[in-house]
């Protein structure tokens, strides 16, 4: 789910504000309310095969940083209130929403207090953290609340809800690792839960995932096709770096093939990734590096690129054979069909796994 050039996710307007006065991008209550019930409902229906049990779930958001990466913190603020509030803790807990952040951020969210309690009857609190102080007094504050609203089938300890692979950064995400860590609470991994709740997407997500790949997909058709023929035709020695950083600046600027999205919805998934010369990597970590891209006959040339809107991703890959020999346009037809079998398993009610070949 997809961060001004500083790689976490980002809003629609680039990045997150500084200030209410200063920001022109509000939250969406409506959308806010609708998500914090479904949040909820999927909590307590799959509460003990998805969310370990939990009767607090702790969420802790890091600093923006310069890498590509995917966390379920960012994506869970990006849904649930549009935009990303780093260095930032919520706390889900049944009565309560506990919110830990700077005295900027707080007077953005303080507009969802009303929408919380009329959607699913819980009470926001926000604790704002002083300059120069790493929270510790409304995490003490934040503990008690966890204690006091623990669930009855909770033997002697709360059952504490976190995503377990998402490392603390920061002096106030590190404070609270620590305190977590040394208080009397069980902790169990609710990446899960978060995985399948996302899953599911509504009308206005499946808007932003179409738009993401219908660019995608114009990149790959207006920009990538058009220059592999023209390198290839004319016979020129162009590296797969070079292709890779011409590739990210179509993307960053739609409007050099004349699609009609704001570049500041727009970013890269990955780093698009050129591959010839017989040496290849299909996994998703996979680079393009500095050698030429190799088109003597029967070589083939693998091109991937992915594009986010709104911070909604999609992705497109090709193969393209150079003179394809029997063997290569043989697999190829099987393929072909292969995939054409898969999208036309791909139907409205269908389960996903009806597409498996």
């Amino acid at each position: 789910m997809a961060d001004n050039r500083s790689r976490n996710v980002k809003p629609a307007s680039g990045k997150p504000p500084a200030s209410a006065a200063a920001n022109p991008f509000t939250i969406n209550l409506d959308n806010f309310s609708k998500r914090l019930k479904i949040l909820y409902s999927h909590w307590n229906k799959h509460g003990t095969d998805l969310w370990g049990g939990s009767s607090a779930l702790a969420i802790a958001t890091p600093p923006i940083s310069e890498d590509l990466r995917y966390l379920k913190s960012s994506a869970l603020n990006i849904w649930l209130v549009g935009y990303e509030f780093p260095e930032t803790i919520m706390v889900f807990l049944k009565k309560q929403i506990h919110f830990l952040f700077t005295q900027k951020k707080a007077s953005l969210l303080d507009v969802v207090k009303k929408s919380a309690k009329e959607a699913v009857d819980v009470e926001v609190i926000i604790h704002v953290k002083a300059k120069g102080d790493d929270g510790t007094c409304p995490m003490d504050n934040i503990f008690r609340a966890i204690y006091s609203q623990m669930n009855s089938s909770d033997s002697d300890v709360p059952v504490v809800g976190c995503i377990s692979r998402e490392a603390p950064e920061g002096k106030i995400l590190e404070a609270w690792d620590e305190k977590l860590k040394k208080a009397k609470f069980e902790l169990t991994d609710v990446t899960n839960g978060f995985s399948d709740l996302f899953a599911v997407k509504d009308e206005t997500e499946l808007t932003h995932v179409k738009k993401a790949a219908f660019f995608t997909s114009s990149v790959m058709r207006q920009f990538v096709v058009p220059k592999l023929e023209k390198v290839i035709d004319e016979e020129r020695k162009v590296s797969h770096s070079a292709l890779l950083d011409n590739t990210e600046k179509t993307i960053l600027e739609p409007g050099r093939i004349k699609v009609k999205l704001k570049a500041e919805n727009i970013d890269i998934c990955y780093p698009p990734i050129f591959q010839s010369g017989g040496e290849f990597d299909l996994k998703p970590s996979a680079s393009s590096n500095d050698e030429n891209l190799y088109y003597d006959s029967t070589s083939v040339i693998i091109c991937a690129l992915g594009s986010r809107y709104n911070s909604y991703c999609s992705n497109i890959a090709r193969t393209v054979l150079i003179d394809a020999n029997s063997k290569q346009s043989k697999a190829y037809e099987v393929l072909l069909k292969a995939q054409d079998a898969a999208i036309g398993a791909l139907k409205s009610g269908n389960k996903v796994s009806s597409v498996q070949i």
